[in-house]
């Protein structure tokens, strides 16, 4: 299946225009659920989605659609889950198809009515859903999906264009419920903070990339192309796992000089519960970063006062020690292999 199959069979089930406010039938939405679950079980449709994805979304926010059907307003996007990430209880007041594209989600749902009438979440239920579960919502509905495994997660959906807060509008304050709209904004950081808000956000958009190329990597030799722009896109941690992938080998070496990036942040070693941290800092902000060992801790002082190193040249530890570190903070983007600097 393609994309453009998919979306002709919203045209052949009828679904209402997008500036009619009446819901399609709940069968029909069930014949997209069938549709998009036969899609996901083949290469061809989930290559086309994250190809759409990676050109179209590229650093963009989360659930930022990369494909809107035409005339009917239904949105297509992704969602990227980190290891623990919760969205918080919420509602759907329209339809919409949901599938785990990759690894996990568990989903906890609540009852809408009981929820209304007590004005607090009511729990329903708790489920599993591994990658290639699918499924759909047909008017109100509270839940909240969350990733528990150590792995990013990634979940497809197909939104009806009139999906929204009601509940609230009804009952008024539901104790439990997450916001309909953005938490007001914090008060705007000073400008030795937005270094570390812009460092954080870049390591962010890489460990998406990442999730990315582990859903890719499973394809094998069809995904080749794709594996190979994520590769020219990423930081050398992306670049890294984006190799593997590909069946290539690229990695650090003992004598790999790696240079400072994150300019404007300083870096800091400091000790909290009985082991060493390497932390981030600017201005008054903080951000942990590696948590090692208190016998550790000369390795993480010479990494937070170096500009340029050799993983060989971390003191304290054995080779493969020094190894890891330098891997982890190649993919924090804290350090860079001197050579991948312009990229």
């Amino acid at each position: 299946m393609r994309l453009d199959e998919l979306t002709a069979l919203f045209g052949q089930l009828g679904f209402p225009r997008a500036e009619d406010r009446e819901r399609p039938p709940r069968d029909h939405v069930r014949a997209v659920e069938g549709a998009v679950r036969a899609g996901l079980s083949d290469d061809e449709l989930p290559l086309e989605l994250l190809a759409l994805e990676i050109e179209r979304r590229d650093g963009a926010p989360d659930l930022a659609p990369f494909h809107v059907i035409p005339d009917l307003g239904v949105r297509v996007a992704f969602a990227y889950w980190r290891p623990g990430r919760a969205a918080g209880a919420h509602e759907h007041s329209d339809w919409t198809v949901t599938a785990v594209f990759h690894n996990a989600l568990d989903v906890a749902t609540f009852d809408w009515d009981a929820t209304a009438r007590a004005r607090r979440l009511v729990p329903k239920r708790l489920f599993s859903a591994e990658a290639g579960r699918v499924g759909h919502i047909h008017g109100p509905c509270i839940h909240d999906p969350r990733n528990p495994t150590p792995r990013w997660s990634i979940s497809l959906h197909l939104f009806g264009p009139h999906d929204g807060p009601v509940i609230e509008e009804q009952v008024g304050p539901v104790e439990g419920l997450s916001p309909p709209a953005p938490r007001a904004a914090e008060p705007a950081p000073q400008a030795d903070e937005d270094a570390l808000s812009a460092a954080l956000a870049s390591h962010e958009r890489e460990c998406v990339r990442r999730a990315q190329i582990d859903a890719l990597a499973r394809r094998g030799a069809p995904a080749a192309a794709l594996l190979a722009r994520l590769h020219a896109r990423g930081d050398a941690g992306t670049r890294r796992r984006a190799a593997r992938a590909l069946g290539r080998a690229e990695d650090l070496d003992a004598r790999t000089v790696l240079a400072r990036r994150w300019p404007g942040v300083d870096l800091d070693a400091a000790s909290s519960a009985g082991r060493a941290e390497l932390v981030a800092r600017c201005g008054q902000r903080a951000q942990p970063l590696l948590r090692v060992e208190a016998w550790a801790a000369p390795a993480l002082r010479a990494l937070a006062s170096a500009v340029e190193l050799r993983p060989r040249d971390i003191p304290g530890l054995a080779e493969a020690e020094q190894l890891a570190l330098a891997r982890a903070l190649v993919d924090w983007g804290t350090f860079q292999p001197l050579e991948a600097q312009e990229n």
